[in-house]
């Protein structure tokens, strides 16, 4: 894939650094995580003058997107396009436009001399199925859109090769959401699956459909049917009946990338390659997969006593002491199960609990030290900066949801 050309001539710096620069964003607004992209390439344009927006919520100088369409209005002259590229009639329509057009889409990435900045899926596809396994499933799922729909296939493919050949695989075309006869063939899948089962999801949309025909059928979320997304989007995942884990793709960073691609374009600077990843930050747990699905009874009970006695400050020793076994007992019988130390197991419960803490709730630094066990704000902060390199703030102000609730 190569740069488009354009027959329109490309604004000039002085233009640019006016802020007259004007931009189409040809971006449904509809959920969180496509206006994260937008205010990512908003945020970019501030700091470079500022540029004249147009996207589906305004209208410019009269001119208006075309009722209940994504696309360019008639009579629109403008110097450059982000888009998402989610059907071939909106592609048709930017590549007429003539301007320099940069997709943030991942189905966009199909198209011949298209330029886009997209989250990396396959950094998406190892992070999510990486995730679930090592919650201890002996079966997996996904479900998803098929490759027929013109999506990136390395997605998909990551995810198998991490959790293995048998992948249990239900075909959920895009943009079929609510295609009665769709769920009902869901309901009859989830209901004849092996459980305790992982299960991944394309989209947040589909974990949320998935999770109401769970609980319809008395399916238990997650001890039965574990769910996480590849994406993670605020709005979608808030109407679900219990809370969606998924991965983190960082759509601001996106934005951000995608506004930096188009100004280089339209200021003939040398262009980024036609394709830009953007590294996804992190899987975030909720709800639908606050379980791991241990075989063994011992390795249960040792989860389980964890868990309980997070805020007490447990350690190997105590764990042991509870588990009426010695310490070095303790280590050879979940080195053979989970090929881990006691201590590196209460660490990830600590850090798994913190990062839920600082995402979901509003409590301060000394509250979220002392509910994962730590004696001081600053230990925590030692801990938490050696284990993830950034500190309890920058994480908070990254992936804090804003529906903050007590835990």
């Amino acid at each position: 894939m190569g740069i488009p050309t354009t027959s329109k001539p490309i604004p000039s710096a002085r233009k640019i650094i006016s802020g007259l620069v004007k931009i189409a964003v040809l971006i449904q607004a509809s959920n969180n995580f496509n206006r994260r992209i937008i205010l990512g390439a908003s945020a970019y344009s501030r700091m470079h003058g500022g540029w004249d927006f147009l996207y589906p919520a305004t209208s410019i100088n009269g001119l208006q997107f075309p009722k209940g369409e994504v696309s360019l209005p008639e009579g629109w002259d403008g110097d450059g396009i982000l888009f998402r590229g989610t059907s071939d009639a909106l592609w048709s329509k930017v590549q007429d436009a003539g301007c320099p057009a940069v997709n943030v889409s991942w189905r966009g990435l199909n198209y011949d001399q298209s330029v886009s900045v997209v989250a990396d899926p396959a950094m998406c596809g190892e992070m999510v199925a990486s995730y679930i396994a090592s919650k201890q499933f002996q079966v997996f799922g996904y479900v998803g859109v098929p490759h027929w729909q013109g999506y990136p296939s390395v997605l998909f493919d990551t995810i198998q090769n991490i959790l293995g050949p048998d992948l249990l695989v239900f075909e959920f075309p895009d943009r079929q959401t609510y295609r009665t006869g769709l769920r009902q063939k869901l309901c009859q899948w989830v209901q004849e699956l092996p459980k305790p089962i992982g299960i991944v999801t394309w989209s947040t949309d589909q974990a949320r459909i998935l999770i109401s025909i769970c609980l319809s059928r008395g399916i238990s979320i997650p001890d039965e049917v574990s769910i996480v997304t590849c994406e993670y989007d605020e709005l979608s995942a808030a109407l679900a009946p219990i809370s969606i884990s998924g991965v983190f793709q960082n759509p601001n960073q996106v934005g951000f990338e995608a506004a930096k691609t188009l100004h280089g374009i339209m200021s003939g600077r040398s262009p980024a390659p036609p394709i830009g990843l953007v590294p996804p930050v992190d899987v975030i747990e909720r709800e639908s997969s606050k379980v791991v699905a241990f075989y063994d009874v011992f390795t249960q009970n040792c989860m389980r006593l964890i868990d309980q006695n997070l805020a007490q400050g447990i350690n190997a020793t105590k764990l042991a002491s509870e588990m009426d076994v010695s310490r070095r007992t303790l280590e050879i019988k979940l080195a053979r199960t989970l090929d881990k130390s006691p201590s590196a197991v209460i660490n990830e419960f600590k850090l798994r609990k913190a990062k839920r803490l600082l995402s979901d709730t509003n409590l301060f630094l000394d509250d979220i030290a002392r509910r994962t066990g730590f004696s001081s704000p600053s230990a925590f902060t030692r801990f938490f900066k050696r284990n993830l390199g950034c500190a309890p703030s920058k994480y908070r102000a990254v992936h804090a949801s804003g529906d903050f609730g007590v835990a």
